[in-house]
């Protein structure tokens, strides 16, 4: 079997083990993101950012359904998870078909909870709002499960071709791409963001695909081209307003080539599919990206004001960090020096790739990547200053639209030394085992009540009493505990298959040879 096959069923089966994983609300801000699905399912129209509110459906699940810590010292009302874990099986047992038996009325009630994910482009939240409508009369937490299931599955495998696309155009050769394929997919955040009802799961793989046509207009700029780069643009523009700090690539390539055609055609094609949602945000906020931070009055003077005084060192590298691994709503980490390890890596081939000769498909990817890394730095300043220095660094859901694109620059880099393979190598090894140790040692154990730290000798004697492990995870996960379970292990065996392959690839096979002639 390829080892694109395997890399496919890697990712389709992550998809649904981490969907059935999470517990219910678990994923980053997924109430709100819910609630703004639900509202379009409910024929409710756009939401107004400053008015929208959650159904009471979605209220009396966030105060049924336990949460972490950070939730509640939002959410006061909620039950912790350490608080759920200390009532009797009984309890939790009664709690959980409390959540199930919601009922299917509420969806159509207000609450007093405001959606405060209201102000989002709309373009995820109306593809989702079909299903939705479709699967109305089924128990929250089932529907839950589906919408994450279809959301999972269909932008993993955006970004699975999106990503060998990429590769394509900029040269990757086979066996670094199916390295940096596998270093996307091993990732923990590239499933937290993908695996949850939210509009970033869309958002990462529009940015792979915006610069593959990108680079084809580099290449030949035709009106067909220019027009599918156009409409891509305007999908990524109604799925996040941060895809704004992109627009300027594809008109400055029109620019550049003088083509003031081209130019007036992706700007009307533009204008058309994206801007009257943005027409709509100033006639309703006063601002053009409809963003909190916007409406709160942070401006472009506020963050330069503010820049100065960031520890942009430190910034820099929890932002990296927080990038591979972030445990969801309940913010775990994982071990600092796998994670350094993992980061180490990925610097080496990056430097690798840096100190070579680019072609112009290269430039552009380097372009996004500075251009998108200046946006995350203005989002982390804005965090610093809405939050008054409790964060300082972007979301790292918003970080992932640049983890596929460095991993390519980064694949590059390795194909084109003779020390590139073992360098690749590593990462697949390291990136793998991280994969593996984020189910196994973190987030079953986590969903099952454990919080401590996480050492061999406490990981063998959870999972020693594997029925206590098994009703205990099986009381919060959406999926049924023995699936889980069975799904684990089908991944932990992927990964072990994957790798042997990437390996005897690297070594085993008939290498490429490096191209050594275009080093610098």
């Amino acid at each position: 079997m390829k080892t694109g096959h395997l890399l496919i069923a890697l990712a389709a089966l992550n998809a649904i083990l981490y969907s059935m994983l999470l517990p219910l609300w678990e994923g980053f801000d997924e109430p709100f993101h819910f609630g703004y699905v639900q509202g379009l399912a409910n024929q409710q129209g756009f939401p107004d950012a400053r008015s929208a509110r959650l159904s009471r459906e979605v209220r009396d699940s966030i105060l049924l359904a336990p949460a972490s810590q950070s939730v509640k010292n939002n959410l006061p009302q909620v039950t912790t998870y350490s608080q759920f874990f200390s009532w009797s099986p009984e309890r939790r047992a009664a709690a959980r078909r409390a959540l199930y038996n919601i009922p299917r009325d509420y969806r159509w009630q207000s609450s007093d909870f405001l959606n405060y994910e209201a102000q989002h482009a709309p373009l995820e939240y109306a593809l989702l709002a079909i299903p939705e409508r479709i699967l109305a009369g089924l128990p929250l937490p089932s529907r839950v499960l589906l919408l994450r299931i279809l959301t999972a599955l269909s932008c993993s495998f955006l970004l699975y071709a999106g990503a060998s696309a990429l590769c394509i155009e900029v040269g990757v050769r086979e066996n670094h791409r199916n390295i940096a394929l596998f270093s996307v997919f091993s990732s923990q955040m590239t499933w937290a963001t993908l695996a949850h009802i939210t509009n970033d799961s869309l958002a990462v793989p529009l940015t792979v695909w915006l610069l593959v046509f990108l680079i084809r207009c580099t290449s030949r700029m035709d009106a067909r081209n220019v027009a599918i780069t156009a409409v891509v643009l305007s999908a990524a523009l109604l799925t996040k307003a941060y895809f704004v700090a992109l627009a300027p690539l594809l008109f400055g390539i029109c620019l550049i080539r003088r083509d003031w055609r081209r130019f007036m055609m992706a700007a009307l094609i533009v204008a058309v599919c994206a801007g009257p949602w943005y027409a709509r945000n100033y006639r309703l906020y006063g601002v053009v990206m409809g963003t909190q931070d916007a409406r709160g009055g942070i401006g472009p003077r506020a963050v330069l004001t503010r820049a100065p005084q960031m520890n942009w060192p430190k910034v820099a590298v929890d932002s990296v960090r927080e990038a591979l691994w972030t445990g969801n709503n309940s913010f775990r980490t994982f071990s600092l020096g796998t994670i350094n390890t993992a980061i180490a890596l990925c610097v080496v081939a990056f430097l690798l790739w840096l100190f070579t000769r680019h072609a112009r498909p290269e430039w552009l990817v380097a372009a996004y990547c500075a251009v998108f890394g200046a946006a995350l730095a203005y989002n982390g300043v804005a965090a610093e200053i809405m939050t008054r220095g409790a964060s300082s660094t972007p979301a790292p859901w918003y970080s992932q639209v640049m983890v596929t694109p460095l991993l390519v620059l980064a694949a590059l880099g390795t194909g084109r030394w003779r020390i590139g393979p073992l360098v690749a190598a590593a990462q697949a090894l390291v990136f793998g085992y991280v994969l593996g140790a984020t189910y196994v040692v973190k987030l079953i154990p986590l969903y099952a009540g454990y919080g401590g730290r996480g050492t061999a000798r406490d990981i063998a004697v959870l999972y020693r009493n594997f029925s206590a492990l098994s009703e205990r995870l099986g009381s919060v996960a959406l999926g049924q505990a023995p699936l889980i379970f069975g799904l684990t292990a089908a991944v932990l065996l992927l990964i072990v298959a994957v790798e042997i392959l990437l390996l005897h690839g690297l070594f085993g096979g008939r290498r490429d040879v490096p191209a050594v002639a275009i080093n610098a």
